[in-house]
């Protein structure tokens, strides 16, 4: 990481292999990009708790988007 401040973005097309390194305290994530490429992310145990967590809340929230949208219906925002 650097001290820029503009927000990095990384496209993931597909999570190649998830492995434990350091004990078993961290994931090694293997992701592959659209243009191929290979990125490994270190994920420490306790973060990737918390991560599976909102990915899990963000995906359910997505699935009952698609569900409002393909019966004609806009979600309510949040208040």
């Amino acid at each position: 990481m650097t001290d820029d401040a503009r927000p990095r973005v990384l496209s993931i097309t597909s999570i190649t292999a998830v492995n434990t390194i350091d004990g078993g305290d961290t994931l090694a994530a293997e992701v592959s990009g659209p243009d191929g490429g290979t990125v490994f992310l270190l994920i420490p145990l306790g973060t990737a708790g918390a991560l599976i967590t909102q990915l899990t809340d963000a995906a359910e929230r997505g699935a009952q988007e698609r569900r409002l949208h393909s019966q004609g219906r806009r979600r309510v925002p949040d208040a």
